[in-house]
């Protein structure tokens, strides 16, 4: 049996927090020119973001609250997470206690805010080398690199603007978005993911394309990039919703929360963007084959679907078949609203990821919600995104594990057998983005735990119980006769 023990690793072994020297503005200083002149203004669309809300991500707060109960005394788990979720308190040294609480308001209250962004190089130019440690700087785990220099940096090459200002391929690209969209375990086992959203755009089609993050999660309009007289009108002007499958969160902040007029409604407005990108996301077919009902669920995102942080995320074909009487006589995939489960039959397909432990002290061997403990993946049936390869995403650790999909390919079928009696069926693909499971366990495994200063698993639960119970999110729907 393996001892749980910190993993030697350089680009985790950094100062436990930043160093930065130049003052960081509040976003406020950036919405004077930057919000409310339009719908598409980057401060407001930021605002209702879950970049905004990073840090008070009360699913967030209870999970860290867990890793640093599960790791006292081996590794402070929790400078890691926070590096990433409140990078301004990271960057001026508020990071410890791991806990948050030297964490000041402005930290809760902007998250990921403007001036992380702007301010970030790409780590492996001459430029971020020679800010950083060049041996260890890799596209993940949160290893953003700033320049002190208060110049911001986006993705114009003939800026109209009162601060200094440049261009910066490295903003229209998707490495980027990888600084913290690809995480690995570096506490026990680096090949452990956490999540892999960029390794898997990385090593897909959309890459070798040129589709960046950017071009679906920060849509581009027509319109002006500040409240300013005589600038130019752009074509090329970024949505920062940055809208993914966070349908329900925005009611939770909302409920938990006192939040401002403006607040609710940006949020509201992400909420309703993160229900598009959903219904973009997959396409859904179904066709009768003798006795058999054939279902093919195609991606059409860039990355795995779902993607993302995965414990309590997964997405399900519901089946019903109807009679001639209108009745369901058949289904597979029911989900329950009132006891939030998801009713488990012989055909019954859920695309999701379980990682857990293996051999490991102490801890019972299987899948676990104990994400900075786990070591293991036990399942990942996730669909690939189109041209990936089976190769590369074992290199890069994005591993499929309990299905088999081709080299490229980027469906899934899946067959169900045609009760007698049956007319037609409906087929919906759902979405949900926390388990009843998940829910539970940030609610019990925060029952007398000291590090949970916030009361977040008692909180999440109680949001939970309040907001319909993370209701699942209609992706797609298709009915045929039969």
């Amino acid at each position: 049996m393996k001892r749980l023990c910190t993993l030697a690793l350089s680009f985790y072994q950094e100062p436990s927090h930043g160093t930065l020297k130049a003052r960081q503005p509040l976003p406020e200083a950036c919405q004077a020119c930057h919000g409310g002149y339009a719908d598409y203004s980057p401060y407001d669309t930021w605002r209702g973001s879950m970049m905004s809300f990073a840090a008070v991500d009360p699913l967030f707060l209870a999970l860290n609250a867990i890793s640093n109960r599960d790791l006292e005394g081996v590794a402070e788990v929790g400078d890691f997470c926070l590096r990433c979720h409140t990078p301004a308190a990271w960057l001026e040294g508020r990071s410890e206690p791991v806990d948050g609480s030297a964490l000041k308001e402005k930290d809760f209250k902007y998250g990921v805010a403007c001036d992380l962004c702007m301010r970030m190089v790409d780590p492996l130019t001459e430029e971020g080398k020679a800010l950083s440690r060049p041996d260890t700087m890799v596209y993940a785990n949160g290893q953003y690199v700033l320049e002190d220099d208060y110049v911001r940096r986006g993705p114009y090459s003939d800026p109209q603007s009162p601060h200094k200002s440049q261009y910066s391929e490295f903003h229209t690209k998707s490495e980027f978005c990888g600084t913290c969209h690809d995480i690995y375990n570096p506490v026990y086992n680096l090949e452990t993911p956490v999540e892999t959203t960029y390794s898997e755009w990385l090593y897909s089609a959309y890459s070798e394309e040129g589709v960046e993050c950017q071009d679906c999660h920060m849509p581009a309009v027509e319109g002006y990039a500040a409240y300013a007289g005589n600038l130019e009108l752009r074509d090329n002007i970024y949505r920062h919703e940055f809208a993914g499958s966070s349908v329900w969160m925005p009611d939770v902040l909302v409920w938990m929360y006192e939040l401002e007029p403006g607040e609710v409604e940006a949020l509201m407005k992400t909420k309703e963007r993160a229900r598009e990108t959903m219904r973009s996301a997959a396409d859904l077919e179904a066709r009768r084959e003798g006795d058999m009902l054939v279902v093919r669920v195609t991606n059409l995102a860039g990355h795995k679907l779902p993607t993302g942080y995965p414990e309590g995320r997964r997405m399900w074909l519901n089946i019903r078949f109807y009679d001639d009487a209108g009745r369901v006589i058949k289904e597979s995939g029911r989900y329950d609203p009132v006891s939030a489960e998801l009713v488990k039959d012989d055909e019954i397909k859920v695309y999701e990821a379980k990682p857990g432990l293996k051999d490991v002290d102490g801890f019972s061997e299987g899948p676990s919600f104990h994400f900075a403990m786990n070591n293991w993946i036990y399942k990942d049936n996730r669909i690939p995104p189109r041209g990936f390869s089976n190769r590369a995403y074992e290199e890069r650790m994005a591993y499929i594990r309990g299905a088999t999909y081709e080299d490229g390919q980027y469906w899934d079928t899946t067959v169900y057998a045609i009760p007698v009696g049956a007319v037609r069926v409906k087929v919906f693909l759902w979405h949900q983005s926390v388990s009843k499971e998940f829910i539970e366990f940030l609610r019990d495994e925060n029952i007398g735990n000291n590090w949970d200063i916030f009361d977040a698993g008692e909180k999440m639960y109680a949001a939970w119980e309040a907001l319909d119970r993370s209701p699942p999110v209609e992706m797609a729907g298709v009915e045929v006769p039969l």
